[in-house]
């Protein structure tokens, strides 16, 4: 019989994201938009669109940060980008 170790436990909760509820407001033009992408099965959700939006802008910001310390030419930073997608 399987018997769950301390060290999954501690493997488990870490693989658990922890989601905070904010607040955020939008333009009107904006929230449609992200109405169509839902309506067309883009995403399953207003908040997962949202959710990949930050994700794309967090790791876009700091692929360019890094690029400026390590003087990575910008058309690698792209290419980098659109490897992860």
């Amino acid at each position: 019989m399987y018997r769950k170790t301390k060290s999954f436990s501690n493997q488990l909760e870490n693989l658990v994201i922890k989601i905070k509820l904010i607040s955020v407001n939008l333009p009107e033009n904006y929230l449609k938009v992200l109405e169509v992408l839902v309506s067309e099965g883009k995403f399953p959700n207003r908040s997962e669109a949202i959710r990949v939006g930050i994700r794309d802008l967090i790791r876009t910001e700091y692929l360019i940060e890094q690029s400026v310390r390590s003087s990575i030419s910008p058309n690698l930073i792209e290419t980098e980008i659109k490897s992860e997608i």
